[in-house]
């Protein structure tokens, strides 16, 4: 990335430690900082920054309200699925000390290439991306094989893309905590047909790459199923 512009510089700063180490920005802090840039730039940051893809961005708020919310299911294990960096993983663990979790990726996104399109690919084929590898402490596992192996209480998913993975989810796990961004951009709302509960309480608290302005639209959608 070409050395940013001050609004742009602030907002990395707030996400990434200049090793490249995941940030635990307070939703305050983060809003102001995001409402400075241009439309368009939020994105841009969390998919070409330095170190890697960003899709949900956890506050502490958002940390305690989901450990409640798990606590509230009567789960003490709980694997994330598809957790890449596992960024979420490691911070709810700090929060949530008496939760066993254990975070879980196939490791697909380790090339960038695996997260784009055929289209994406072409016009992105002479710029460096990065990819998204498994980090520390992430065991590379499948979805599926993930559940099956670590027989949960709870699974955690963040950010699915759209189609079948969610329902293959859902059908293998006793209980699934989904954190997206509703409707035809994470997961499948299809899947809406198996009982489930919207946790409206933790949507205003989370923060994702689409948020570039927060205080008129927030995009964290959390469902509980099972």
């Amino acid at each position: 990335m070409r050395k940013a512009v001050p609004r742009v510089e602030a907002v990395i700063r707030l996400l990434w430690t200049s090793r490249g180490e995941r940030r635990l920005p307070a939703a305050a802090a983060f809003d102001r900082a995001v409402s400075k840039l241009r439309r368009g730039e939020l994105e841009r940051i969390c998919e070409f920054g330095p170190f890697g893809p960003i899709y949900l961005i956890p506050t502490p708020s958002f940390l305690r309200g989901l450990a409640r919310r798990i606590r509230e299911t009567g789960a003490r294990t709980v694997v994330e699925v598809a957790a890449g960096d596992g960024h979420l993983s490691r911070t709810l663990a700090r929060a949530a000390p008496d939760l066993r979790l254990t975070a879980t990726d196939s490791g697909q996104w380790e090339r960038p290439q695996a997260r784009m399109s055929a289209a994406e690919r072409r016009a992105l084929q002479n710029t460096e991306v990065a990819g998204l590898p498994p980090g520390e402490g992430v065991l590379r596992l499948g979805a599926v094989e993930a559940i099956r192996k670590l027989r949960p209480d709870l699974v955690l998913v963040s950010w699915l893309p759209p189609g079948p993975l969610l329902g293959q989810i859902l059908r293998a796990a006793p209980k699934v905590l989904e954190i997206g961004a509703g409707s035809g951009i994470t997961g499948d709302i299809g899947c809406w047909r198996y009982p489930h509960d919207f946790c409206d309480d933790l949507d205003a608290l989370g923060r994702c790459r689409l948020d570039e302005r927060p205080a008129k639209q927030l995009h964290t959608r959390v469902t509980l199923y099972g």
